[in-house]
Formats: C-alpha cells, structure tokens, sequence
C-alpha cells in the first residue's frame, strides 16, 4: 500500500510539474499571438470604410499594409528640414484643441520614451539606492535637475510599479546611483516579468555628474 501511495504521488507530481510547464511556455505565446491578431483586427477593420469605397469591398490585410506605410511615410516625412517643418506646425494645431491636447501631450510623452532619437524618455537603466539605505532598485535615469537648496545635480529616476507607466519619480544625488549596461529594452523586460529575468551577475559603474546645461544625460558607459 506504501508503494502504491508512493507511486501515485510521484506520478500526479510529475503530471503537474509537466502541465505547468506546458503553461508557462503555451500561455505568453497564445497571448501574444492573441493580442497581436487583435491588433492587427483593429487596424485592419479602421480602414474598412476608406476600402470599400475605393475597391468595393474589404481586402484583409491591405489595411495593416497602408498603416506601415502611412507611419513609414510619416517617419521619413519628419527627417528632413521641409518634411519636420509641415509635422510641426499640425503638432501645434493639434495642441490647441482643449481637453485633446493634454491626451497627446501624455500619449507623446509615452510614446517618446520608446525613440532611439527622442530626446526625452528613459535613458539608462539605474540601480539606485531607494528607498531606503541599504536596498537597492532598478530603475530608469529620465534626466537631471538641478535644485537651490540643498544646492547641487540631482538625477531624476522613474521607479515603475506594475508596469512602465506607473511608479515613483525621485530626484536622487548622483552618488546614490549606479549605472548599469542592461539596455533600455532590457530593463523593460525586467520590469515587465517582474524581475524574473535578472542576470545573476549584474554590472554596474558610477553616474557621472551632468555638466553645462541640463538637458541631456552625462553619463558614461559601463
């Protein structure tokens, strides 16, 4: 009978170990091809209206296709002078709508964290000593302030929460914070799976002061 018993756990043990495994690696890939035939759904019926009235009927997919090439066309439209001159005078018409504004104001804001030639967003990924001394977290460098009293550089690091758009904002001295060599898109992995993809060895050098005007990180790479 304790044999029996004996069997009967290592095999339900081994079953759930296996099923769990099974979920871990079939759940982030069902959601994300979920999410990503919701997206491309999305997109793809927001055309629809403009398809049927030239073609006469919808072609799935030609809508997806005309948004790549819209913000590909949007893209090369803002790098050059003429092109970046047209973008900026309809961003400054769309800033004036009330109530709009301040939504692509935010939206912008979010989204200009994510550009390689933003000049705004996250800049390294830190490790700083908040909040308290002696504990340390990851975080992400956004720029410099400089403040009257106590007089001095103060980095300013975004500690997200739950996701990257919620968290803390703390303006920190520059000794109180590594630098590390996690890349940007790194660092937002990690806080996605909530840490579970940290490196066990994790690299880190000092932040180096911001000198002249305070508008771009002065760091130096690890």
């Amino acid at each position: 009978m304790d044999w029996f018993e004996s069997r009967k756990k290592k095999i339900e043990t081994s079953l759930r170990t296996r099923f769990l495994t099974g979920l871990v690696i079939v759940l982030p890939a069902a959601l994300s091809l979920y999410i990503f035939y919701r997206i491309f759904d999305f997109f793809d019926s927001f055309f629809d209206p403009l398809l049927i009235r030239f073609f006469g009927r919808t072609i799935p997919g030609l809508g997806v296709v005309l948004l790549l090439l819209l913000i590909f066309f949007a893209g090369t439209l803002a790098t050059n002078v003429f092109g970046n001159r047209i973008l900026s005078f309809v961003e400054n018409g769309m800033s004036r709508i009330p109530v709009f504004k301040k939504l692509y104001a935010t939206l912008k804001t979010m989204v200009e964290s994510f550009s390689p030639s933003g000049t705004r967003g996250f800049r390294k990924v830190v490790l700083a000593e908040y909040p308290s001394e002696g504990v340390y977290t990851l975080g992400f460098l956004t720029g410099w302030v400089r403040v009257d009293d106590p007089p001095g550089q103060y980095a300013s690091v975004f500690f997200p929460s739950n996701n990257l758009y919620i968290g803390v904002n703390s303006l920190l001295p520059p000794e109180r914070v590594r630098v590390t060599a996690i890349p940007i898109e790194e660092g937002m992995k990690l806080i996605l799976s909530g840490g579970l993809s940290l490196p066990e060895y994790l690299a880190t050098g000092p932040l180096e002061v911001q000198t002249g005007p305070v508008a771009s990180g002065g760091i130096h790479e690890v």
